[in-house]
C-alpha cells in the first residue's frame, strides 16, 4: 500500500478526534500490524468507546522518558505517532480487551483539552513522506543486509518471513523492516519522524548494519 492509499483509508472527519494510546515501548509504524491487551480501566472505556461503539481508530504514542512519575496522568508524549484501525477486535469475560491493530500512516498528534473520558484523545495531522520518486536499487544496501540476518534466524527458525514483499511500495518496504529487525524505541522513533523517504531509509538501513554487526560478534569463536 503506497503512502497516498494510506492517508485516503482515514477520513479528515476520522483524523479530528483519535483516542491516543500512550506507551513506553511502542512505536507503530504504517502498513505494520500490532496486537494490544488492553486491561486498565481507562482503556476499557476507551475501548467500549472507540471499538464496540466507535470507528476503531486508535494513534500510539510513545511516551517521553519521566512518564513513570506521571504515569496515570497525562505524562509527555511524543507527537509524532502511528495511528491504525482496529482490524481484530475480542473482548473478553473478564472486561479486557485485545486488539489489533493495522498501521494508517504518520501522524502529528494535537492533544486536546482533558474531559471527563479517562483516556486522552488529540487532532491527527497526517505527514506526508517525501522523496518518493527514488529508485529501488537504494534498497539494496539495506535488502542485503536484512537477508544476511534472515539466513541466521531461519538456522533456528525455518518458517522466518523478512515481513514483506518484492513488490511493495519502497516506504512500506523500509517501515516493514523497522518494525521487525529495529528493537530500540529511540531508534524506533526516530524512524518513524523521518518523513524524508531517503533520510528513513538511510536510518533503518545504518539500524539493521548494526544488528548485523552485533549478530557476527556474537558468532565469532572466543
Amino acid at each position: 500500500m503506497s503512502d497516498d492509499e494510506e492517508r485516503q483509508s482515514l477520513t479528515p472527519g476520522e483524523l479530528e478526534e483519535v483516542a491516543v494510546f500512550p506507551l513506553p515501548s511502542a512505536v507503530f509504524f504504517p502498513d505494520t500490524e500490532l496486537p494490544l491487551h488492553l486491561f486498565e480501566p481507562r482503556y476499557r472505556a476507551m475501548a467500549e468507546d472507540r471499538i464496540v461503539n466507535g470507528n476503531g481508530i486508535i494513534a500510539i504514542a510513545l511516551l517521553r522518558p519521566g512518564y513513570e512519575a506521571d504515569y496515570d496522568g497525562r505524562p509527555a508524549i511524543h507527537a509524532v505517532s502511528g495511528v491504525g484501525r482496529v482490524i481484530a477486535h475480542r473482548q473478553n469475560a473478564n472486561g479486557t480487551h485485545d486488539i489489533l491493530l493495522r498501521g494508517m500512516g504518520r501522524v502529528r498528534l494535537e492533544e486536546l483539552p482533558a474531559d471527563d473520558r479517562p483516556y486522552r484523545v488529540a487532532r491527527a495531522m497526517p505527514l506526508r513522506t517525501t522523496h518518493t520518486e527514488l529508485s529501488r536499487s537504494v534498497l539494496a544496501p539495506l535488502l542485503s543486509c536484512t537477508s544476511r540476518i534472515a539466513s541466521v534466524v531461519r538456522e533456528r527458525h525455518p518458517d522466518f518471513e523478512v515481513g514483506f514483499d518484492a513488490d511493495d511500495e519502497i516506504g512500506t518496504i523500509v517501515d516493514r523492516i523497522a518494525d521487525r529487525f529495529v528493537s530500540e524505541p529511540p531508534r524506533r522513533q526516530r524512524i518513524l519522524e523521518a518523513v524524508d523517504l531517503e533520510e528513513r531509509l538511510e536510518l533503518v538501513t545504518d539500524a539493521v548494519g548494526d544488528l548485523l554487526a552485533l549478530i557476527g560478534a556474537r558468532q565469532e569463536p572466543s
